[in-house]
């Protein structure tokens, strides 16, 4: 890692930011380090319970706001919910006069595991880990369009290589593709805009109170809880660690597009995509009909070879070409094999 630290602090004095979920957890922690910084902060969370079923409990929002103003800092509170995007956004343009930065990091997050998940909760999800996130940024986009420049950034999770709780993980996949289509909407209009993705590990008031309703369900069933984890790796994990890569996205500097980034505990990678060596079954090989499942059976050495695959590339519309047939048809016409 190169140490060499620049004289140059990164600054977002004039803009405004839009953070949704930032009454608690690692929104807080986005907006006050983005406020410390210069820019107006639009605080948006109800305050609901982290399967958001609760009514709203106090004026989180309010309390955010108190701590930037206190420090010099400009915010306000905003409590409509994510699923009318449009609000949001008209308050920030009512308020301040722009929108520069929309971090999408309000969500929820159900507690059945897949045999008790039910309809109601996989849509109650969804709506506000996807659908919301639509409903935010379809409201934010005309206005990054009219001022040619925008940062938007999607806050997925962990979840999404598989864990306990499909409708959470189902959704915070879902921003992905999301987030990549946006990046290939800007690229068409050649604007400054950037879309990336977030993928925090922290732990938060969300999964805290997660873990105790696992475990109220764990006493229920005659089952003793789970531990707890250390304090230690709890203060490891805590949410400002996250926050400078939030903020980092969302700086004009930063170039980055359709890409994704791990974030926690002072650890930061960025992922990508990664295509095997192509496997065919042609005339080339002797198959002369379709493919049977015999070739994919005798090809799987091919398959699980990722020195000679390719990276394919998010945003661009290009879906990860070359495509199959582009593949085959080069296949076909060269003298390898």
């Amino acid at each position: 890692m190169n140490n060499a630290r620049s004289s140059e602090t990164l600054d977002f004095t004039g803009q405004v930011a839009v953070i949704t979920g930032a009454g608690r957890g690692l929104g807080r922690e986005h907006a006050l380090l983005l406020a410390a910084r210069g820019a107006k902060v639009v605080i948006n969370d109800l305050g609901t319970t982290y399967d958001g079923r609760g009514i709203a409990k106090g004026q989180v929002a309010d309390e955010v706001v108190a701590l930037i103003k206190a420090s010099g800092g400009e915010a306000v509170a905003n409590y409509d919910s994510v699923e009318q995007g449009e609000l949001i956004v008209a308050d920030a343009i009512n308020t301040y006069g722009r929108l520069d930065i929309v971090i999408n990091n309000a969500g929820i997050l159900t507690p059945e595991v897949w045999s008790e998940l039910t309809l109601e909760s996989w849509q109650r999800t969804l709506n506000i880990n996807l659908t919301g996130v639509f409903s935010v940024m379809k409201a934010a986009w005309p206005v990054f369009v009219q001022q040619q420049y925008g940062r938007c950034i999607m806050t997925a999770s962990p979840a999404m290589y598989g864990a306990g709780v499909a409708a959470y993980a189902a959704s915070k996949a879902g921003v992905i593709g999301l987030s990549h289509s946006l990046q290939f909407e800007a690229k068409k209009l050649k604007l400054d805009i950037k879309c990336n993705v977030l993928i925090p590990q922290a732990g938060t008031r969300m999964t805290e109170d997660f873990a105790s309703s696992i475990n109220e369900s764990r006493i229920a069933a005659g089952k003793k809880p789970a531990p707890s984890a250390p304090e230690a790796i709890m203060k490891r994990l805590s949410p400002d660690k996250v926050s400078a890569m939030a903020v980092w996205l969302a700086h004009q500097d930063c170039k980055a597009e359709a890409a994704l980034f791990e974030a926690g505990g002072g650890y930061f990678a960025q992922l990508n995509w990664a295509r095997s060596a192509p496997l065919f079954a042609t005339e080339k090989e002797g198959v002369m009909g379709a493919p049977v499942p015999e070739n994919i059976r005798d090809g799987l050495e091919t398959l699980a070879d990722f020195d000679r695959g390719d990276r394919p590339i998010s945003g661009d519309g290009t879906m990860g070409a070359p495509d199959a047939l582009q593949r085959v048809f080069s296949h076909l016409k060269s003298n390898d094999g």
